[in-house]
Parts: C-alpha cells; structure tokens; sequence
C-alpha cells in the first residue's frame, strides 16, 4: 500500500497537499470569521484567469495566477472601501468574471495545456518550483498570522472595534487579502480552481461545534483539513479521481460525521 512513496509526482502531491493543509484553515478561520467566505472561491476564478494570461503571454499560468489573483483581491478591497456595492455582488462580479475570462483565453489560444487540471486539480503536474513556491508563501502567511494575531483576532470580529484600539484596519484588510490571493493562486493544481474555497472554509464549519476559542477553533481545523487533504490524495491515487474533488469530498464526509457525533452527544 505504501508503494505510492516510490513515486516522485506522489511525494510532492503530499508534502503540497500537506502546507496547503496546514495554511488554507488558517486564512479561512479568518475569513469564515469575517463572514467572507466566498473570497476564496472568488479569487480562485480570477486566478484560473491568470493561468489563461500565463498561456496567452508565453510565461508560467502559476505565476499568471498569482498576479492576477493579487491584482483581483487588491480590487476587490478598492471596490468594497470606495464604492456602495454590495458585497456579494462585488464577489459576483469578480467570480463570473474571472471564469468567463479564463475559459476566454484559454479557448483562444488553442488550448496548449490541460485546464481540467486546474479546475479540479491534478496529482501529476505538481512540480518540484510549485512547491517550494508554496511553501515560501505558506511561511509568510504563518508568520504574518503569528504576528499579528490578537489584532488579526480583533479585525475578524469587528473592524470597527479594531479602529478604535489605534490598530492599522486597512493594513489587515489589504495583506489578509493577498495572502488569500496568493493561497489560492498555487492550490489549483492539488485542489482546483472550483474546489479550493471549500478547503478553506468546510474545515472550519466542521470544528466550529467543538471548540470554545478562536485558537482552538484554528488547530482542530487545521487537523480536519489534513486529514481530508491526506486522505483524498489517497482516494484520488487508487481510484484515478480528480484530487480536488477526492479532498473536497472527505471534508464533506468529515463535517457530516463530526456534526452527527456533536448532535448526539448535545442530546
């Protein structure tokens, strides 16, 4: 059963899978906090749109999806602090928008790569730059988070109250938003661009009932989301499955199990 260790394309899908893991629980803490939940999904669109761009351009659809990913999260919080836009509709806006581009460009250009393998993710395209490029970005956004914590505690509950303590609100709105841009961009080829925001916010949902504590609330969704994002790399090796869908899947199978167990036990 281990045999799958001998396979290079398997040990990064892991250790990626791992640091995606560790740092999309984190960001969604915060976001799910927030009531923002649908950021994730939004960039991940437009990032899907960067990868168009990268093709189109001649250079890497990672590097196009991080840019354009920066660069739609960076609009988005100039649309929603400058304009009387809904919300919901900003995130509409930037969604669809991003997805129709990306489907735009990619059909123009003839397709030159798979772009089901950004969709839903692909355990065989992960290369070895990926990953140190994410594990470079997952250490900036540990770090930041671990440095800013209280206040990063404090802007998720209330920006107003946040404000008013002398603490820099646009300083936590704008590099929250990046780092989630930026997540987001390099999880397309583990989970997929239409399947990343629920590995940010399903393990949250699912540790929600059991933790008393925002601390405590972001470690045992960082254990749900490893165990999911293990688990359905697993399932995707042995039943040639897309890995976004298998990892997005045990989630859900987790959330349903731990919400039935902390029904009854409430009972």
């Amino acid at each position: 059963m281990m045999h799958f260790f001998e396979y290079g394309f398997m040990v990064r899908a892991i250790l990626a899978g791992t640091l995606l893991g560790l740092v999309a629980p984190t960001l969604g803490t915060l976001v799910v906090a927030r009531r923002s939940s649908l950021i994730a999904d939004t960039l991940a669109h437009a990032a899907l749109a960067g990868v168009g761009v990268g093709v189109i351009l001649g250079f890497s659809p990672t590097w196009g999806a991080v840019i354009v990913a920066i660069m739609a999260a960076v609009g988005i919080e100039m649309l929603m602090s400058q304009t009387r836009f809904n919300t919901d509709a900003i995130m509409a806006l930037f969604l669809s928008g991003g997805l129709a581009l990306a489907i735009a460009l990619i059909t123009l250009q003839g397709t030159p790569i798979n772009f089901e393998n950004y969709l839903f993710g692909s355990l065989i395209t992960v290369t070895n730059a990926e990953v140190w490029l994410l594990f470079a970005s997952g250490a900036a956004v540990i770090a930041f988070i671990g440095v800013f914590w209280w206040p990063l505690v404090s802007f998720s509950f209330s920006e107003e109250l946040t404000a008013t303590r002398g603490l820099n609100v646009r300083f936590l709105k704008w590099t929250i938003a990046i780092l989630t841009g930026l997540m987001v961009s390099q999880s397309l080829k583990i989970v997929g661009g239409l399947l990343i925001g629920a590995l940010m916010v399903i393990p949250v949902l699912t540790a929600i009932p059991l933790c008393k504590s925002f601390r405590s609330t972001l470690r045992v969704s960082i254990l749900f989301a490893l165990i999911s994002v293990w688990s359905g790399l697993l399932i995707s090796y042995f039943y040639n499955i897309p890995s976004g869908s298998a990892i997005v899947l045990a989630n859900v199978v987790v959330f349903i199990f731990v919400y039935f167990v902390s029904r009854l036990s409430n009972q």
